[in-house]
């Protein structure tokens, strides 16, 4: 019996680490690199190349992507791009690291795409590297995990590092990885040698899709799950990283769950965790917001270039109870820099981090140099806090707390009751982001400038309202404080340059479906709309049931518009 109980036990599929897992991965085969394709545009030399991957069994993989660089000098400071696996390479999206100073090489890894001849070809043996043809392979490790989608995609990385190294004559290399991209980038910061990785929306915990970190409830795994998670999820890998990492995190985001990302930064490998950085952008709708751009490129020129960058330590955040009852916060931050400025952010009671209602935090009016405070004005029946603060220095570096998280009882001095206004042109720009980011944002990702941020605008006849060109979006929805009844009516205050169809969207925050709802608009006016929830179909003409349920409002139009007194009737 004891001799059968070891053959079964000896037949389970092995659990990995990330030490056993890329101990003894070849990455000395040659390149065997060509250049499909080379031009010059605005002072930048694009090249299309391709090179050889590691050995399947039935052939090498041989990896797509683009090289650029100053026409004027090539840099020999090089960034590696890894774009989502759903995604492909974004020369526009290159030009921006080339402008910055660096040499940038993007790859492709999701692999064989329709309509499109330029990707990465993998061998048969291993085609669940292939976005489109990956099934399990990429969220589940029936096997091992040097047999799933992740193993593939971080050895393209592997042999890409070895490309750049080789153009560049140059050990100083970089890796920025968009969303599947920066988990893999987690993966490189062990298995490759690089001077720094920075993920964006990336953070491991993909075992835990489904289940909140604040919520009632915890996954139970099985042993599948738990090889998955030794070897592929992130957060194993941060202990083992052998280079600073820059975290960008985007709120909202419904891919990336940014309420656990400071559980992965904390796991960070002590060696490179005084270097290692977590940056927050607050109601950026899933994308990265000018300040993280900034710290991105400091970051990168101080490891990359090895520059002299002051990287401030993270700010801390600490919420209280003050002596007259009032609820607040106090930041304290690195008084080894000159501060330049300092904002607080908090949420109530949404412990699902994609639905989050992020206010900005009413400062006092008194503060001094290294201690600053804020009044956190809850609702008076909220029962769950959220708080974040960022500080950023005269060198233009942004620093952020983790987020602090306190459960309420009692009564604060500061809170005030629910309303039914859920926006008037008196909050500013508070509550809103941009609606379709993938339109103005660069790459679908990073906003390099304010300009199609939401900003309160003059109408004329001193009458004020929030404009955004790429239309505006809010989750306060789900705030408590502002919530819909069952027979709530939308109503809001619009105004157009131009006579068109104004468009309403409300995402359904049970199974995520649009509904829409259209208003003819009279150019050059202020009119009132209202709509009810009967109002909005989705795209097979079904009505939406009810604006309790809602998730996400969004306003858009054509032209120039802006809207005022948002409101439940």
């Amino acid at each position: 019996m004891a001799r059968t109980r070891r053959i079964k036990e000896s037949s389970l599929p092995t659990i990995l680490t990330p030490v056993s897992l890329w101990k003894n991965f070849d990455c000395s085969l040659p390149l065997n690199h060509v250049t499909n394709d080379l031009r010059e545009r605005d002072g930048i030399t694009y090249e299309k190349v391709r090179f050889s991957g590691r050995e399947a069994g039935d052939g090498r993989v041989s990896v797509y992507g683009v090289f650029a660089y100053s026409t004027h000098a090539m840099s020999r400071d090089g960034v590696l791009i890894i774009p989502d696996s759903r995604e492909t390479v974004d020369e526009s999206l290159i030009e921006l690291f080339v402008a910055n100073g660096y040499s940038a090489l993007m790859v492709d890894i999701r692999g064989e795409w329709r309509d499109t001849k330029d990707y990465t070809v993998y061998p048969e043996s291993i085609g669940y590297a292939n976005y489109a043809r990956a099934g399990r392979f990429i969220d589940y490790v029936d096997e091992s995990a040097d047999k799933t989608s992740w193993y593939e995609w971080v050895a393209v990385g592997l042999y890409a590092r070895k490309y750049l190294a080789d153009r560049l004559d140059s050990r100083q290399i970089g890796v920025v990885g968009l969303r599947d991209g920066g988990e893999v980038a987690w993966k490189l910061a062990y298995a490759g040698e690089f001077s720094c990785v920075v993920p964006v929306c990336a953070g491991g915990w993909r075992a835990y899709i489904g289940f909140n970190k604040f919520g009632d409830s915890e996954p139970v795994f099985d042993e599948e799950r738990h090889r998955f998670i030794a070897a592929v999820d992130s957060q194993s890998y941060a202990p083992y990283v052998r280079c600073p990492v820059l975290m960008l995190c985007s709120t909202n985001d419904p891919l990336f769950d940014y309420d656990r990302a400071y559980d992965t930064f904390s796991r960070i490998n002590p060696e490179c965790s005084s270097d290692s950085v977590i940056s927050y952008s607050i109601s950026c709708n899933a994308a990265v917001d000018p300040e993280g751009v900034k710290d991105m490129f400091m970051f990168l020129d101080k490891h990359v270039k090895c520059r002299q960058v002051f990287i401030p330590k993270p700010a801390e955040l600490a919420v209280y109870a003050d002596e007259e009852s009032n609820l607040a916060a106090r930041v304290i931050n690195d008084n080894a820099g000159e501060v330049e400025s300092v904002k607080v952010f908090m949420a109530e009671e949404c412990k699902n981090s994609l639905t989050r209602d992020w206010m900005a935090a009413r400062p006092r009016e008194a503060a001094d140099v290294d201690c600053r405070e804020y009044f956190l004005d809850i609702h008076e029946g909220a029962s769950i806090l959220f708080a974040i603060c960022g500080v950023t220095y005269t060198n233009g570096f942004t620093v952020w707390s983790k987020i602090t998280v306190k459960k309420l009882s009692g009564a604060f001095r500061n809170s005030r009751p629910a309303g039914k206004v859920m926006y008037s042109s008196r909050s500013g720009a508070d509550c809103f982001c941009v609606a379709d980011v993938k339109e103005c944002a660069l790459a679908g990702m990073f906003f390099i400038d304010y300009g199609c941020f939401p900003a309160v605008i003059d109408c004329g006849s001193g009458l004020k309202g929030l404009y955004s060109p790429c239309g505006l979006a809010t989750y306060r929805l789900t705030n408590p404080a502002f919530a819909p009844s069952e027979d709530s009516v939308l109503g809001m205050d619009v105004f157009a340059e131009e006579s068109g169809v104004f468009q309403i969207e409300i995402r359904d925050g049970v199974d995520g479906e649009l509904y829409a709802a259209h208003v003819n608009v009279v150019g050059g006016a202020w009119q009132n709309v209202v709509a009810e929830s009967k109002l909005f179909k989705n795209a097979a003409g079904k009505s939406f049931s009810g604006f309790k349920q809602g998730l996400m409002l969004a306003v858009k139009f054509s032209a120039k518009f802006a809207v005022n007194n948002v409101m439940w009737l």
